[in-house]
């Protein structure tokens, strides 16, 4: 056992996947030998939660306060630089594997109840290998509480092209709302010094979406589709622009105070959330 967990391999055609236990994380996704996300060494822990599972609430709360029922919540501020909690509560817990195959693996975790997020969920993500698309993940909580939970759910995973620099890359994000209009990749262009830190609305909500790098000098493009209503860019800094970080995302940042977009999950009520990632 090592700072990650365990590590489970997968495989299916060209394509080769490493899970880690700990944040149910996704550690290396490979096709025909090539980086198709930013990977980290399993025994590592990542920078930039490189790979994790978002739940009960992706991106951030500001102050790590928030309201439900007439109630005031804190819960623990883990960003110092933008003193907010960030990611929320199961990216660095150790999750249970449910059953897993040479191509498939199922991780399963229990929320208990805390005095910051005093609600019970059972979450489970399925990672799967599919040797003609590529590696879906499909992410489900259950309330097992007595009430409503506010719920929030994303991941963090960062395309890439074999680890070139995204300043060579052309991108290209959904046509939906965006908050400036110097933001827009409509039509796939490079990124260039482009920085990226940016939630974007998508125009329809269930609609599925693409977000797409490609490399024309490795004739190579990676790509992750989803329907999520929401997704964060961001064009890793943290990680020397090597990727570009896409999550999916059910509600946009703070959330639990504006109330855009959240999720309140009924006693015995589920959600779900899938994405594709898969490389051309």
């Amino acid at each position: 056992m090592h700072s990650g967990g365990k590590t489970i391999q997968l495989q299916a055609g060209h394509y080769q996947a490493k899970i880690v236990t700990v944040g149910a994380g996704l550690a290396e996704l490979t096709h025909r030998n090539r980086h198709v996300v930013i990977p980290h060494k399993p025994e590592e822990m990542p920078l930039a939660h490189l790979g994790k599972v978002l739940i009960p609430w992706p991106n951030r709360v500001a102050n790590g306060c928030y309201q439900h029922n007439g109630q005031v919540f804190q819960l623990a501020v883990n960003d110092s630089v933008s003193h907010t909690a960030i990611h929320g509560l199961l990216a660095w817990r150790d999750w249970q594997i449910n059953h897993q195959s040479a191509s498939e693996v199922s991780l399963t975790i229990f929320l208990p109840p805390s005095y910051g997020y005093p609600f019970a969920l059972v979450s489970d993500v399925v990672y799967r290998l599919d040797a003609a698309s590529g590696l879906h993940v499909l992410i489900r909580s259950q309330n097992v509480g007595d009430g409503a939970a506010p719920y929030g759910a994303g991941a963090h995973p960062y395309l890439t092209c074999d680890r070139q620099r995204i300043d060579i890359c052309e991108l290209t994000l959904p046509s939906g709302e965006t908050p400036c209009a110097g933001l827009d990749f409509a039509a796939p262009r490079i990124i260039g010094q482009t920085t990226l830190d940016h939630t974007l609305k998508a125009v329809s909500l269930g609609e599925a979406w693409e977000v797409r790098i490609t490399s024309p000098s490795q004739n190579m493009s990676t790509f992750l589709r989803s329907n999520q209503p929401w997704l964060q860019v961001y064009t890793g800094e943290k990680l020397g622009r090597r990727g570009l970080a896409v999550e999916p995302m059910t509600c946009p940042p703070d959330a639990f105070n504006s109330g855009v977009g959240l999720i309140h999950l009924a006693p015995g009520e589920a959600h779900q959330l899938h994405f594709l990632i898969g490389s051309e």
